[in-house]
């Protein structure tokens, strides 16, 4: 596990510099940007991230199945054959969005939409066509190619969108921006996968060693699941975007903001053990395999249960100072959401995906999206504005009760086999008295910043205590704190 543990740990270190850097893009957007503006674009986020859920064909996750499971030959075609289905993929979006242009401001009660989708649908297409890097960096094991150019790529996004928004060029300058922004990342994404590295791209005679149809037969059950878990996923903001105006999406999307804990810890690991589990699978060694994804779910625990505790308790703070008192009203909202971040410990559906059983999970996605669908629109009508929200958390609840079971039934292991719940006991426990250690601090300063900063340095020092105390660390858990303190230089190298 410990060359897993350093490899998730550097994916986990560098997204977090990366969404540090992202994070202050909303903020910075509430800002400058009206409720009704602000609205509006997260009205053409809510497209773009439908456009990518729906039409990456399930590509980039076949990358992980199949680059080291064929010859180098295969390999190149697996490169050709991937920028081939994307490309059409980004071309179909670019088409489809543009046209349905005037249906979506419709359905939205905005206008501003009609003028400016069919130019975003531009980039959205150039976005889609880019898909592929990540996922080939972490099969060919460039783990410093892919953090770092996604690092990289999230600082120039942000100074790329807040140039025009600031020079008074308004969301249209904004929307040209973006389309500047995806055409280098798409260059230079390619360019970089097919030019340098061990693995350099040979393209003669690559035609003849495609092979479209097994990594279609993979990936289209998963595509169809994410078609269906976009729906899923973004039903809820869906249905307030249709349902309610501009600047009631605006405090909505605020509150609905994903700490994104999932993307930085969850995908991270998700990512190293999706190129890890295979050969195991092969050798037969599922007593492993139920070994990692639990050692897997105790790790991410002991970061999500914490953050759930923490956020939920101080989720006015934390919203207001972020995105100003004029989105106190997202509060609530935010608090809804933040029951999901204790799922972020689980790591299961990729566990169908590593046995080769991707219609398992379309299955699932299937039946959990329905019910999400109809309790939805249920709880819109039983309580209004929080109705989907909701929805969408209790679904989430319930589709990990099936990976679980799945999960449990693939590997042969029992539920202690896979999931640490003694240990997740003790960490809620040690949170809990983490929270109220915070809040009985109170407001030492006068500055929202301050005193959220302090009452996050009061809870994580006695968590941490408290976890010494209850045995939550292990001796490679200090032994990683410990290498990693010695990195940042805060203890001197033993």
């Amino acid at each position: 596990m410990t060359s897993l543990s350093n490899k998730a740990g550097f994916l986990i270190g560098a997204n977090l510099i990366k969404y540090a850097v992202g994070f202050t893009l909303p903020m910075l957007m509430v800002r400058l940007l009206s409720k009704n503006d602000y609205g509006t674009y997260q009205q053409l986020l809510l497209v773009n991230s439908m456009a990518l859920g729906l039409l990456t064909l399930g590509l980039p996750s076949s990358i992980y199945y199949f680059y080291n499971r064929v010859d180098e030959a295969r390999r190149t075609a697996l490169v050709f054959q991937t920028l081939a289905l994307l490309g059409a993929a980004a071309l179909v979006a670019v088409v489809g969005i543009a046209v349905a242009s005037p249906l979506i401001a419709a359905r939205t009660s905005n206008p501003a939409l009609a003028d400016l989708l069919p130019l975003y649908a531009v980039a959205i297409g150039l976005m889609l066509a880019a898909e592929h890097f990540t996922s080939f960096m972490v099969a060919q094991d460039r783990y410093g190619s892919a953090v770092g150019f996604e690092t990289f790529e999230t600082v120039v996004r942000v100074l790329t969108l807040m140039v025009p928004i600031t020079l008074g060029f308004g969301m249209r300058g904004l929307v040209i921006a973006a389309v500047l922004y995806a055409l280098g990342r798409l260059a230079v994404r390619t360019w970089w996968l097919t030019s340098t590295g061990t693995h350099r791209v040979q393209w003669r005679g690559v035609r003849l060693e495609t092979f479209f149809g097994d990594q279609l037969g993979y990936s289209i059950p998963l595509w169809m699941t994410s078609i269906v878990g976009v729906v899923g996923g973004m039903l809820d903001r869906a249905i307030v975007a249709t349902a309610f105006t501009p600047v009631d999406f605006a405090v909505y999307s605020v509150g609905a903001f994903s700490v994104p804990l999932d993307v930085i810890f969850q995908a991270s690991v998700a990512d190293v053990l999706r190129a890890s589990l295979p050969p195991l699978i092969q050798r037969g060694d599922l007593g492993e395999v139920a070994r990692l994804l639990r050692e897997a779910v105790r790790k991410l625990s002991l970061i999500m249960l914490p953050s759930f505790v923490f956020l939920f308790g101080f989720a006015t703070e934390f919203v207001t100072l972020l995105f100003t008192n004029q989105y106190a009203d997202s509060v609530r909202v935010f608090r809804i959401y933040t029951f999901a971040i204790p799922l972020f410990m689980f790591v299961l559906s990729l566990v169908p995906q590593v046995f080769g059983r991707t219609r398992i999970n379309l299955n699932i996605v299937l039946a959990v999206t329905a019910f999400h669908v109809a309790l939805s629109f249920a709880l819109l009508k039983a309580i209004g504005f929080y109705g989907p929200a909701v929805s969408g958390v209790v679904t989430s609840y319930l589709s990990t009760a099936i990976y679980l079971r799945v999960a449990m039934r693939l590997t042969g292991a029992s539920l202690a086999q896979l999931l640490p719940l003694p240990q997740i006991a003790r960490t809620l426990a040690c949170a809990a008295v983490a929270f109220a250690a915070a809040w009985m601090l109170g407001d030492v300063t006068s500055r929202k910043l301050l005193n959220l900063l302090l009452h996050a340095g009061a809870f994580s020092l006695v968590f941490f205590a408290a976890g010494l105390a209850a045995g939550l660390f292990t001796a490679q858990d200090k032994r990683m704190a410990r290498r990693l303190a010695e990195r940042l230089r805060l203890v001197r190298p033993a």
